[in-house]
């Protein structure tokens, strides 16, 4: 990319002993305002990975395979922040830095990136820090009253997670989430040994839930143990998902919807794999689920940025 198309912000105002930018591990990718006027919302890209320090925005993997997504925003009129995260092996990653950690306002990470997007609307760029007029437009760009919070697997974890808490915060407007193939439920993804290796749950909660104190963690760390949501909802995932077993996220995507009913939808996929549902060049994104985010937007957010999103 040009010099001019994304900047990587840190994720909490700088502040002297906080990691951000410089370890690569907790920052904030804005990328450049969208073209033709006031963007149609702001979408927050959380990427997957197991929670590994492997996968992030750096990696060889395409930011663990979200890397089409930006562009594909942008180049609809939406306005676009990429969320990187402490993993599971980074000081202080893991449940709950990677989440937030109660009371320490500089050790929080997902929802820092939400707050931070506000304050850098309202506020600007703490004064120390470079501002070019190109950075200027992306910053006013950003619609933090108009978020639409985007995890894949791991990542549709912390987004499921983040919502929730958002949504109960004061003065914050519920985002709209897609979660696509999401470890939804964590005790689930334990037992169901998700990842590769099958620790990948129990690596980033740092213990198993085989005591009533691991049982409470995971409680308050599992999307599916904090239902019935309170923003609008639509899960997405493949029935051909080898990475994160499809029962997994219909048994969420069901007790969801019956929970909240007019809030949730779900799309599954047929043939679709753990990877499609996140590409922005698949037929499963393009056919299926550009469709169903643009009914969602259409509802909360108006028939021109629906129109937008379905435009070629």
């Amino acid at each position: 990319m040009a010099e001019t198309e994304w900047w990587d912000l840190p994720l909490v105002p700088a502040a002297a002993g906080v990691a951000g930018v410089e370890d690569r591990s907790r920052f904030l990718r804005l990328h450049r305002a969208p073209r033709g006027g006031r963007a149609h919302g702001t979408v927050v890209v959380l990427h997957g990975g197991y929670w590994k320090n492997k996968f992030g925005l750096d990696d060889a993997y395409g930011n663990a395979g979200t890397i089409s997504l930006h562009r594909f925003f942008w180049e609809k009129g939406f306005s676009a922040v990429e969320v990187e995260y402490r993993r599971r092996d980074h000081p202080g990653g893991g449940w709950p830095g990677t989440n937030e950690a109660e009371g320490a306002k500089q050790t929080e990470d997902i929802l820092s990136a939400l707050t931070r997007i506000s304050q850098l609307k309202a506020e600007g760029l703490e004064e120390g820090l470079p501002l070019s007029p190109q950075l200027g437009e992306a910053i006013q760009s950003l619609r933090p009253e108009r978020l639409i919070l985007l995890g894949h697997s791991a990542g549709g974890c912390l987004a499921l997670w983040a919502a929730q808490r958002w949504s109960g915060t004061a003065g914050a407007v519920a985002p709209l989430v897609l979660a696509a193939a999401p470890v939804a439920d964590l005790v689930k993804g334990y037992e169901m040994k998700v990842s590769d290796e099958g620790d990948a749950v129990e690596l980033y909660m740092k213990q198993p839930p085989t005591s009533e104190s691991a049982l409470e963690a995971y409680r308050l760390a599992s999307p599916a143990a904090n239902l019935p949501v309170s923003f609008p909802l639509l899960i997405v995932y493949g029935d051909a998902d080898a990475d994160v077993p499809p029962e997994l996220v219909k048994a969420y995507a069901h007790a969801a919807r019956a929970g909240a009913p007019a809030l949730v939808s779900v799309l599954e996929i047929s043939q679709a794999d753990h990877f499609q549902v996140v590409d922005a060049t698949s037929d499963a994104w393009r056919q299926a689920i550009v469709p169903a985010l643009a009914q969602l937007v259409r509802q909360h957010y108006g028939e021109e940025a629906a129109m937008a999103l379905e435009s070629n």
